[in-house]
């Protein structure tokens, strides 16, 4: 069981995460809770949980600071998952430059945990591999070095270069850039052993391993000039590419990073290929390099989840055409604000979820829905904006289909009980969205279902029986128009002249002084 330490300080809400996830389903055991980061800390130095879940807001020392002192004190292995509501993005975005690619937003949805459960899982059971090989193979030292600079492991108080293998680097070459390569994970392996092949050929390069569907080199320049140094690197990108289109399939990502002066440096480029990295998933290129994007940013605007809600009330209309609409407006979006690809990811999971949700709540079984998207599932890192695009719309059609035999199942007679319900109650104030939750359909399914019983909308049914009304009134009593109107519940009266009229040619008074028929 993986250990499992909960931070947050509401007790309600550590209760809810205790109760309503189900953690020992995935594997994970919570070990203990807090309330504050300071606690946590003291915490995690006895019993070193392989997850913390954590607010981002608390007293004395808050999530955020909690990740920070935890980075900083060498703990580079602990996962952490932030809870927060839209409201705290800001602080989500700042979780994300430490390194965490995990959020759920309050309240929690289990099935939503559930989906983050089984990532981190992976995430714990793939370290774990790797791990293992790593311990049983030899390494090279200079490899174990480069990995240890690039993931920032040297002591503060030691110099890099004190280790003998980049010290050696040191000699091959002034200038260094980091080119980091992505592809798909079943062709990592082929790809990564052509990358080594140029990188012998090259000779001040060095390829780094870095796991399932991503990886990279470490390429000496010996041009000291920006201008010729930076033609070198186009130069070896484009070799590369080459290189490894020969070996691998499908998608092929290249994102060169800066020139920085000693083997040190390479730290720093690592960083700006992270950079470049994230347009990546545009899919405008497949190299992209830091210095054409030095500067731009992507946005980070949370209001773009908010698309996920016409997704789902698209789902729950059960119109296909409506749906690919959605899905492909919220895309589209995408391409103009360019998002930040971690924003995009915990879009895609949430309209997951959220069908998941759905046909739950209408009694089926969320298993009956189609598979996770792979880039969902996976986050975004390695897939595109189109991969994305592409599986949330197959989910999202397949899940409809679903849903809407479990609506048809539930609803069984629905328009005929909202129809005995307009003839009792058609006098009052009527919308279809209160007809739908008195109901507990969707409106646009209950509109849609109405229509084609009765061969007409559910207000212009509720209109048809007050004229009805107002027509016997107007004949067989002495109420006048206005009374009339205000007996079959319109408030207004210029309101019920307009139906009067449309239905039957003529005003209220006309028809009370016109021969009977």
């Amino acid at each position: 069981m993986y250990k499992v330490l909960l931070v947050d300080d509401e007790p309600l809400a550590i209760q809810g995460l205790e109760l309503l996830v189900d953690w020992e389903k995935h594997g994970f055991r919570v070990c203990a809770t807090c309330e504050d980061g300071e606690e946590a800390l003291r915490l995690m130095r006895g019993f070193a949980p392989d997850l913390v879940v954590t607010d981002i807001r608390m007293p004395a020392l808050d999530g955020l600071g909690l990740i920070e002192e935890t980075r900083r004190s060498g703990d580079r292995s602990t996962r952490f998952v932030i809870t927060s509501g839209y409201d705290d993005f800001d602080y989500a975005r700042r979780a994300m430059r430490l390194g965490v690619s995990h959020y759920l937003t309050k309240p929690v949805i289990p099935a939503e945990a559930d989906d983050v459960l089984s990532r981190l899982r992976a995430e714990l059971r793939g370290r774990e591999r790797s791990r293992a090989i790593r311990d049983g193979a030899d390494r090279h030292a200079l490899r174990e070095a480069l990995s240890c600079l690039l993931a920032g492991g040297a002591d503060d108080g030691e110099r890099p270069e004190a280790d003998p293998a980049l010290a050696r680097l040191s000699g091959e070459a002034g200038r260094w850039v980091y080119v980091h390569v992505e592809t798909e994970p079943e062709e990592t392996g082929r790809a990564f052993e052509a990358a080594q092949r140029l990188a012998a050929d090259c000779g001040a390069c060095h390829a780094i391993d870095g796991g399932p569907g991503a990886f990279g080199l470490a390429l000496g320049l010996a041009s000291d000039g920006e201008a010729e140094g930076e033609r070198e690197i186009r130069a070896f990108a484009e070799r590369l590419l080459a290189a490894l289109r020969a070996e691998a399939r499908g998608r092929i990502g290249i994102a060169a990073g800066s020139a920085e002066d000693r083997p040190a440096g390479l730290a720093a480029s690592y960083g700006s290929a992270a950079e470049a990295r994230r347009f990546l998933f545009f899919g405008g290129a497949a190299v992209v390099h830091y210095a054409d994007i030095r500067g731009r940013t992507l946005s980070r605007d949370p209001g773009m989840l908010r698309a996920a809600d016409a997704i789902l009330d698209a789902v729950e209309g059960g119109d296909p055409g409506a749906l690919a609409a959605a899905v492909g407006s919220a895309f589209r979006a995408f391409e103009a604000l360019l998002p930040l690809p971690e924003l995009v990811g915990i879009f895609a999971a949430q309209a997951v979820m959220r069908c998941a949700v759905l046909c739950k709540e209408l009694g089926g079984d969320p298993d009956e829905l189609p598979g996770v998207p792979a880039s969902v599932a996976r986050g975004p890192g390695g897939a595109q904006l189109a991969d994305v695009e592409r599986e949330l719309a197959e989910f999202c059609l397949r899940s409809q289909a679903v849903i809407a035999g479990l609506q048809a199942k539930r609803a069984g007679g629905t328009p005929s009980k909202v129809a005995e319900y307009l003839r009792a109650h058609y006098r009052e104030p009527l919308t279809i969205k209160e007809l739908a939750e008195r109901f507990y359909v969707h409106p646009v399914y209950l509109g849609q279902s109405f229509s084609r019983k009765f061969g007409t909308g559910i207000l212009d049914f509720a209109h048809d029986l007050r004229i009805a009304e107002a027509k016997r009134l107007l004949r067989e009593t002495d109420a006048s128009a206005g009374a009339a109107a205000e007996a079959v519940g319109y408030r207004v009266y210029q309101q019920f002249l307009k139906q009067f009229e449309k239905r039957l040619g003529m005003k209220p008074a006309e028809y009370k002084l016109s021969p009977k028929t």
